[in-house]
């Protein structure tokens, strides 16, 4: 009987192992698919802010209303304002 109970004993520790290893390598998948959102997001804002600053740059420079699109992202600058959209959604405004 002491063979049997320990064979089970031995059973359950691998079930809790595997279990905990099989949670770990989850959350590793989730986070790891979080991080990419999060750089996917960060490089977004990367390019809409460049494309924004190169808009101001032509607005210093001819002194006329600028409108410049790249990749579904779109500068505006006139003279009151420079606003950068993506997909119709405004990222930044900024204003005198």
């Amino acid at each position: 009987m002491k063979k049997g109970m320990d064979a089970a004993f031995m059973m359950a520790d691998s079930l809790v192992a595997l279990t905990v290893i099989t949670i770990g390598i989850n959350l590793f998948f989730i986070c790891e698919q979080q991080l990419q959102v999060q750089r996917q997001r960060e490089q977004l804002k990367l390019a809409a802010i460049r494309l924004g600053k190169e808009a101001s740059d032509l607005y210093a420079i001819k002194h006329e209303n600028i409108v410049l699109s790249k990749d579904k992202i779109v500068a505006k600058v006139n003279l009151r304002e420079l606003t950068v959209y993506y997909q119709d959604e405004c990222l930044y405004r900024i204003a005198k």
